[in-house]
């Protein structure tokens, strides 16, 4: 006779899986209702809406489920929480922490739930025994990745893997690895092989063991990645091949449109809404097992680790003016960048109507000085007035850092005001003029033009 504990456990674990769709049959391709299905559902809004085709992009937080080794490219501090509401009282939970490290690479943690409640116990006569119990799976991951070679990367994944079924738990370790490569410009690859130490967990006297996953895919991203396709192939040992594909629009940079599809013959669908330092996805997807069900995520990001700083030096104090005095001819703007390796930087000067004045640039770092001569193009010396400057610096492995801001250039003199000196002095002043007396020996220089009311607010920015 089967023991009350052991018939408990086997009533919740298959209810659990009809009500995500499993049954007791098999599948040929992505099987639910075996061990560790839960670990292959996905996590995040914004890969759920492209079917789940994420292992080459992973370029988020959430690359700490999809294809930890992406983690090394992370450009900046971020946090993804997502909630999907399933059938029979199942919820699916996810969180993830990101953390860049610079060129050491970067770490991440998250957690991934799946909790199904209100399950009865039941006695081996199948007799009610009045209590209400829960059905939990849960992953708790720690992934660590590393960079080499600018456009390849490494990852390592630990995860210890809980499983509560009524009143019996038990847990075990999961060992992962991935890798990840951007070899071209516009063209990223990714790979990750989960369980691979095949876990297995006991509960009373019955086991389930976790089967390795290998999940691959290959991304194609468009010009200022306004558009993405994504194609994943994934396979579980035991199963046949699972296949997905994925599209993402960006009309404008606060919006994105996402569809997808799997060969579990679901169609996804989603919109992403970005707001400063947040993000808000939501997912749809319909399923002839599961129906119809939503996801949704928050990210939160913050202090991007490509962040390369410009100033120009001399800006008087409470304007963006910058007064030139006697015959200096140079602005000095200095530099800091972080410590990746850099391909090229730029620094482009433009006039305040997008007339192209100046630029400058090099195959190198940028050096901690970078002075303009105040010439154009064409070596003939610049008009006092706005200037807006656009600084750029490109690193190896594919990442690009833009910095914007504008100034005013204006000379000081105490001589006839009128007289538009250039930066050279060569502009001779109109002698037969009457001359004003000369100002105070303790009096400050006068500009010629005073800065406009809209030079006055600081207007350097990044994107």
């Amino acid at each position: 006779m089967i023991s009350p504990r052991r018939f408990r456990w086997a009533v919740a674990g298959g209810a659990l899986a009809v009500a995500l769709g499993g049954g007791a049959g098999t599948r040929a391709a992505n099987s639910f209702g075996d061990p560790g299905d839960y670990l292959r559902y996905g996590a995040g809004a914004r890969p759920l809406g492209m079917g789940g085709a994420f292992t080459a992009v992973a370029d988020d937080a959430t690359a700490e489920y999809w294809n930890p080794a992406a983690l090394a490219f992370l450009s900046e501090y971020q946090m993804v929480t997502m909630y999907a509401p399933f059938a029979l009282d199942t919820n699916f939970y996810y969180a993830s922490v990101g953390v860049p490290l610079g060129p050491e690479g970067a770490l991440a943690a998250s957690d991934l739930m799946l909790r199904s409640d209100g399950f009865q116990s039941r006695n081996d006569l199948n007799l009610s025994l009045g209590d209400h119990g829960s059905v939990l799976h849960n992953a708790l991951s720690v992934s660590y990745a590393r960079p080499f070679r600018d456009r390849w990367s490494a990852g390592v994944r630990l995860r210890m893997l809980q499983q509560k079924v009524l009143e019996d738990s038990g847990s075990v370790f999961a060992v992962d690895l991935s890798a990840y490569s951007r070899p071209l410009n516009g063209v990223s690859a990714g790979l990750s092989l989960a369980n691979l130490n095949r876990p297995k967990i006991t509960l009373a006297s019955a086991s389930d063991e976790f089967q390795p996953n290998l999940r691959g895919g290959v991304a194609f991203h468009g010009p200022q990645d306004r558009f993405l396709v994504a194609l994943d192939a994934n396979k579980t040992a035991g199963q046949g091949l699972y296949a997905a594909a994925g599209l993402e629009y960006s009309p404008f940079s606060l919006l994105s449109l996402r569809g997808g599809w799997d060969q579990n013959e679901t169609f996804t669908a989603g919109v992403g809404v970005r707001f400063r330092l947040f993000n808000v996805d939501y997912a749809f997807s319909t399923r002839p097992d599961l129906g119809d069900y939503s996801k949704i995520s928050l990210t939160w990001r913050w202090g991007n680790v490509y962040r390369a700083k410009i100033e120009p030096e001399g800006i008087a104090k409470g304007s963006q003016a910058i007064f030139v005095e006697g015959l200096k001819n140079e602005v000095t703007f200095r530099t800091g960048v972080p410590r990746f390796r850099i391909i090229e930087w730029s620094l482009d000067i433009t006039r305040e109507d997008g007339t192209a004045v100046r630029a400058l640039r090099q195959p190198a770092s940028p050096p901690e000085a970078i002075v303009w001569d105040m010439t154009d193009n064409a070596s003939k010396p610049v008009k006092r007035g706005r200037y807006d400057f656009l600084f750029r610096v490109r690193y190896k492995n594919g990442n690009l850092w833009e910095e914007r801001g504008h100034f005013r250039l204006d000379y000081r003199t105490n001589a006839v005001g009128g007289v538009d000196a250039n930066v050279r002095g060569d502009t001779v002043p109109d002698l037969s003029a009457p001359a004003e007396p000369p100002a105070p020996p303790d009096a400050p220089p006068v500009p010629l033009e005073a800065p406009r009311e809209s030079d006055l607010v600081p207007g350097s920015g990044a994107q």
